[in-house]
């Protein structure tokens, strides 16, 4: 939990519990006030008057006062009930004396709002039991999981005892975030070893085959496509790694010249044709043109890769068109390729998954392409969806938000 949170949200107790007891006090002075001003009867001297009206002036300044404190009471409690954090407070007892808005949904009759609400209480306990500050995770599995950290401190006034407040956060998101991280570097680890235990190996071998060119030669462009796969995996890391991170830079870019550069890249190597749908020069789109050059470049080349037909004398096709759609730019990247599974189609934009990874070997992918597209795409207000059947191919459509020009 963050302990800047958790210092802020105990202040704002503490200044209520503060400045309820100046209201308590200053109506306690106010009565006797009261009291003194009604024993005063007529026909007293100048003097004694002039008392009266000063006990009088003293009493209106304390009664503005008090109101001044009631709004000051009144803005605390606002913040304690507009705080993200869950905040409960108990007496000494460990009796629930308020709660804010954020606490509400983890106190309650349901199995997962009651253990929560045990946990919570059991942190309080502990922390008045103790006269210290304490903390726990609780793992909800009802109805979906979620992870809830509590942390417990004790309110103590001088020697005594007054209660506790106990904070809970809903660390799910973060838990999850923590997981994916550990996965991304373990997957990462094995990608890497892939390729650099292949090179080792073909340059052990090419040094005991140095006499024969032929085998030398062999070894040697094996080595070469190793070292340009493990470039590849490296390059396409960097990528999501800075999709993931950088927010895009916004500004009009041509759909146009981005299509081109990409149908460029793979035109002159891959024995498939690419037809572009003219494409209007104008229409552009707000964003990062490095970024949505990476994007469209890997839906190209996958696009590609994945392209056949089963009569020889057919050269394979993968089409590529954009077009207007309201305020939104719709590109669909087309191939008539193996396909993908159904099975398969909720899983493809995960980092590192492959529907084939003996295919996906063999035609140099990393298994981070399509996630890079994911992330490129909703890193410009839009997104990426895949139709596809299996055995008879693909489609990936991007939609992003055309440039307005008042951006």
């Amino acid at each position: 939990m963050d302990l800047t949170a958790v210092v802020l949200a105990g202040v704002v107790l503490v200044l209520g519990l503060m400045a309820a007891w100046a209201i308590l006090r200053n109506r306690r002075h106010a009565r006797a006030i009261e009291a003194a001003i009604s024993r005063i009867g007529g026909g007293l001297p100048d003097r004694s008057w002039r008392r009266a009206a000063a006990l009088d002036e003293s009493l209106g300044s304390l009664e503005r006062s008090t109101a001044a404190a009631q709004r000051e009471r009144a803005r605390l409690a606002g913040a304690v009930q507009a705080a993200p954090l869950g905040i409960v407070v108990t007496d000494d007892h460990g009796l629930v004396v308020t709660t804010n808005a954020a606490a509400g949904q983890f106190l309650g009759a349901r199995v997962g709002e009651a253990i929560a609400e045990a946990r919570i209480r059991e942190a309080i306990e502990q922390a008045i039991l103790r006269r210290n500050s304490t903390s726990t995770e609780v793992e909800l599995y009802t109805p979906i999981r979620s992870s809830l950290e509590v942390s417990a401190i004790p309110l103590d006034f001088g020697v005594e005892s007054v209660g506790a407040v106990a904070f809970v956060d809903d660390v799910t998101d973060a838990r999850k975030v923590a997981a994916m991280r550990r996965d991304f570097v373990a997957n990462v680890g094995h990608e890497l070893k892939t390729p650099l235990g292949a090179l080792a190996v073909l340059a052990e071998t090419l040094s005991d085959s140095l006499d024969d060119p032929t085998v030398a030669a062999s070894l040697a462009e094996r080595l070469r496509a190793e070292a340009t796969r493990l470039g590849r995996l490296i390059d396409d890391i960097l990528d999501l790694s800075q999709a993931e991170a950088l927010e895009a830079h916004d500004e009009p870019v041509s759909i146009a010249a981005i299509v081109a550069d990409a149908v460029d890249e793979v035109d002159g190597t891959a024995d498939v044709d690419i037809e572009v749908t003219p494409i209007p020069p104008e229409l552009r789109v707000a964003g990062d043109s490095r970024q949505l050059r990476t994007m469209v470049s890997n839906l190209v080349e996958n696009a590609v890769k994945y392209s056949f037909v089963r009569d020889p004398n057919v050269r394979p096709k993968v089409s590529v068109e954009a077009r207007v759609e309201g305020d939104q730019m719709v590109l669909a990247v087309i191939d008539h390729g193996i396909g993908i599974p159904a099975a398969h189609l909720d899983r493809i934009f995960e980092r590192f998954y492959r529907v084939d990874r003996a295919r996906s070997r063999a035609t140099g992918g990393t298994g981070l392409g399509l996630s890079i597209v994911r992330h490129v795409a909703r890193n410009h207000r839009g997104d990426v969806t895949v139709e596809s059947v299996d055995g008879e191919g693909s489609k990936f459509t991007v939609t992003l938000p055309v440039w307005s020009g008042s951006r």
